[in-house]
């Protein structure tokens, strides 16, 4: 015969009461007999005795706060965890199996989506439900039966952390360090950080591909949901920054999704990497309204990962344009200055013929005064240059040998030719050749006689 709930749960809590007073004699010997059976409940009886008093225990419910873990949903219910995490890190304290049914599951959701349209149940959203404390019986398994949800609590827990984590950064100095890095004007080389085939990456590199520019893309996969995305998008930032002569901006994209999706983003670690990179940053993380910290500590930020594109894409354009501009300037100049040249030049040549005329008619009569001059100083220059030579040669003559013999006077020679100009100049028994005017005298040298005094 099968007994009610409430008298199984009154029988239950009868029996573990008196358990704790249980005589010496009650015991039960393992050879002898029981002195006195106590109740006893089939294993469904003691778990269904169970659910009744645990919800009769709180019959409006209780709220729980926590964050959602292994979300399953699909028409007829959903099921999570809720977790209590340590805080600062994604050590799992303690948690419960939740489930949801049916119209609560949609009401929730409804909820939800009265605060932000873009917001629901899923992993990592921490939230405060109301509900009633059950035990699955078939599975003796202890549970929370969800029935309300307090949107408000979920909104100020993403916006409380945001700004405990954003606070954090700027005590390091952090929070603005990138926005001081100048973008290139020209930022063709990108190192973009995002999920291989995501709506964010398609969407941007589609964007940049029907540009006309020589963009230059380094893909670096990374997570942009769940518990990986740090993991995956700090290493990412440790792979370009290795390669940092490389890249002129950094960007990191992501498709839309809820606010809570941002969650992800409002991570230390990724604002720290993004704090410390060399290179500029740019996210398009997808979301119209919320800011993540990764979106405040970055250089510049976007809405979707197209308008990022649309950013790059414009700034090569103005490039361009600019280029030109200055390639027309310097054509405008040059053929200004040379239109300017031809002037002068112009200008130059009539002085020439002007002044040209005056220059050889005066040059003109500057050589022909010069020659006049000429002339007469070469013919002054002769005459005195023959009268000198009249008088050397009037001098000459007069030390001329032929003139001195004629005088009386002789030179004497020895047999090599030599004039003897004194007695050292030859030896006794030499030959000599006295030289007069009309002849010579030859002899030897018998005696020499020095004469003092000369």
């Amino acid at each position: 015969m099968m007994r009610s709930a409430g008298t199984i749960t009154e029988s239950l809590k009868n029996l573990l009461f008196k358990a704790k007073k249980k005589p010496e004699s009650a015991k039960t010997s393992f050879f002898g007999k029981n002195k006195k059976m106590e109740k006893t409940f089939s294993v469904s009886e003691l778990n269904n005795a169970v659910k009744y008093y645990l919800k009769n225990l709180h019959p409006d419910g209780v709220w729980v706060k926590g964050e959602i873990l292994g979300f399953k949903a699909d028409k007829r219910y959903a099921s999570f965890l809720l977790c209590e995490k340590e805080e600062g890190t994604n050590n799992v304290l303690s948690q419960v199996q939740v489930m949801c049914w049916g119209n609560d599951f949609w009401d929730i959701t409804r909820d939800l989506r009265a605060v932000d349209r873009t917001l629901s149940l899923k992993d990592g959203l921490c939230v405060q439900l109301k509900c009633q404390l059950d035990l699955w019986p078939k599975a003796g398994r202890f549970q929370l039966i969800a029935k309300e949800i307090e949107p408000s609590v979920t909104i100020g827990e993403l916006h409380i952390t945001r700004a405990k984590i954003y606070n954090e950064l700027k005590d390091l100095g952090l929070h603005n360090k990138n926005k001081q890095l100048p973008i290139p004007l020209c930022p063709l080389r990108i190192a973009l950080i995002a999920s291989r085939g995501s709506a964010g990456f398609n969407d941007f590199v589609s964007e940049i591909k029907s540009s006309k520019y020589a963009f230059g893309i380094d893909f670096y996969h990374a997570a942009v949901q769940g518990e990986m995305v740090e993991k995956e998008v700090v290493l990412a930032f440790d792979k370009i920054v290795k390669r940092k002569n490389d890249y002129d901006v950094v960007v990191i994209v992501r498709g839309g999704g809820a606010v809570t999706d941002l969650k992800w983003f409002d991570n230390q670690k990724i604002g720290r990497a993004i704090g410390e990179c060399p290179i500029p940053v740019i996210t398009g993380i997808g979301h119209e309204i919320n800011l993540s910290v990764t979106d405040m500590v970055a250089n510049i930020n976007f809405k979707t990962p197209t308008a990022v594109a649309a950013f790059l894409v414009n700034a090569a354009l103005q490039y361009e344009m600019a280029i030109s501009q200055l390639i027309d300037g310097i054509y405008r100049e040059a053929w200004e200055l040379l239109g300017q040249g031809k002037m002068d030049l112009h200008e130059i040549i009539k002085d020439i013929n002007s002044e040209g005329k005056f220059y050889i008619e005066s040059g003109k009569r500057d050589v022909s005064e010069l020659s006049e001059n000429l002339t007469n100083s070469v013919s002054v220059f002769l005459k005195r240059a023959e009268e000198n030579f009249k008088h050397y040669e009037e001098k000459l003559a007069i030390f001329d040998p032929v003139n001195t013999l004629r005088l009386g006077y002789s030179i004497t020679r020895s047999t090599k030719g030599k004039i003897i100009k004194k007695i050292d100049d030859v030896a006794i028994s030499e030959r000599i050749a006295v030289e007069l005017k009309d002849g010579l005298i030859y002899g030897e040298v018998v005696e020499k006689e020095v004469k003092h005094g000369c």
